[in-house]
């Protein structure tokens, strides 16, 4: 028994520790990339985009 015991702490810990993860990260993106960026549908297509702002000629 106290090896399940164990094994149902370290999933529920993983679980909290993935929970954290993925706020963190949400977050993170959400302060690199504006919300219009985010939302369309054109993934690849601006290549001169680096973390939502358009870069200017000649500024790469």
């Amino acid at each position: 028994m106290v090896f399940w015991d164990i094994l149902v702490y370290v999933a529920w810990s993983l679980s909290a520790a993935m929970l954290v993860w993925m706020l963190v990260d949400a977050f993170m993106i959400s302060s690199q990339y504006n919300e219009e960026y985010l939302m369309s549908s054109r993934e690849g297509a601006e290549d001169d985009v680096v973390h939502g702002i358009h870069l200017e000629e000649g500024n790469e």
